[in-house]
């Protein structure tokens, strides 16, 4: 019997409505993502990677719109799913790491709250479990003595740093599907 995919978009469309007319930033995106596969999406500057990206967890910023196609995850169209129901998925069965880390994290929160709050939202955790394993996630991606840096702020980071911790957060619910869009751009080459 064959493998059904894990996510798989179908025709997906979003659009962006202004005054001045319709841009069609996806239009009639369909791919399969089977479990255990990586799988890259590919185009210039421009072309609708992001808001593909953004489109799966329903994120995309108004004016825009999903218009039509499908979004099937577990069995489940998310393009239809009332958003209480698509909160239960977000960060816990499918996680993104957003593009850019330096506004990506709240400046008024430390790391160790934005870490462990995925665990606290989706999980029967005490705030102090949460916390010991956002040191765990944060020193797997490479943060130095991080069980001290769970109170910095994320000004007290570098770029290289923080994208680092945005790849934190996405793992640290250990998700079906990871979404990571330009996920080593803030990235320094070690």
């Amino acid at each position: 019997m064959a493998q059904s995919p894990v996510l798989s978009l179908q025709d997906l469309k979003t659009y962006f409505f202004s005054r001045s007319g319709v841009a069609k930033a996806v239009d009639g995106v369909s791919l399969d993502l089977f479990e255990g596969e990586t799988l890259g999406v590919v185009g210039e500057s421009g072309s609708g990677k992001t808001v593909t990206c953004l489109s799966v967890l329903r994120l995309v910023p108004l004016p825009g719109k999903i218009v039509g196609g499908k979004i099937l995850f577990e069995n489940r169209n998310l393009a239809e799913l009332p958003q209480r129901e698509l909160r239960g998925i977000r960060g816990k069965r499918i996680s993104m790491v957003f593009q850019d880390p330096m506004s990506s994290l709240n400046p008024f929160l430390t790391v160790g709250d934005q870490v462990a709050e995925t665990l606290l939202v989706h999980e029967p955790i005490s705030r102090r479990e949460a916390l010991r394993r956002a040191a765990d996630i944060l020193g797997k991606v490479g943060i130095p003595d991080p069980a001290s840096r769970l109170d910095d702020y994320p000004h007290r980071f570098s770029g290289g740093m923080r994208q680092r911790v945005m790849i934190a957060m996405a793992l640290i619910a250990n998700p079906k599907v990871l979404i990571a869009d330009e996920p080593t751009t803030a990235l320094d080459v070690t």
